[in-house]
């Protein structure tokens, strides 16, 4: 069912998605939303998985624009760490590229979507498939170091 993030009806779409991803018993690593570039304001869930980065980015490329939330391992053997990013997609070339009414509502928008999925490491703005790198973007996290929670869990 599709999520409003203009109204914030059905805002529990991707509540489940987010607790499920938070979760340690939880195997669902990676959810994402893209828009319903009609409607200008609703997004859906196109896919979400058990995988890796690269999963959840095969999966983003080939989206209408959207958001993103997934979650990677780092640290060593001795200590692994879960850690979280947030993916803002506005594919810029292509079939799926983003209309500019839609682009314009983007800031809103994404405020809603991280009024649900709001404990996170990083964020990200990516608008080409070369972008999607898996590596830079697990280094960056590693970098980014400690945790930007607004609330501790």
């Amino acid at each position: 069912s599709n999520w409003n993030l203009a109204s914030r009806a059905n805002d529990s779409v991707g509540q489940e998605h987010y607790d499920a991803i938070r979760s340690d018993s939880n195997p669902e690593t990676w959810a994402f939303f893209a828009y319903d570039y009609a409607s200008k304001k609703e997004v859906a869930c196109s896919g979400s998985g058990n995988g890796d980065i690269n999963e959840f980015f095969s999966h983003v490329k080939d989206q209408r624009g959207g958001y993103g939330f997934c979650r990677v391992e780092t640290g060593d053997e001795e200590s692994r760490r879960a850690k979280f990013f947030l993916l803002a997609w506005v594919p810029e070339t292509g079939s799926n590229k983003l209309p500019i009414m839609v682009k314009g509502n983007m800031s809103v928008h994404k405020a809603s979507f991280k009024e649900i999925f709001r404990d996170f490491n990083s964020e990200f703005t990516f608008s080409s498939e070369d972008d999607l790198n898996a590596d830079a973007v697990i280094n960056s996290i590693v970098k980014a170091g400690g945790a930007n929670y607004m609330g501790q869990t």
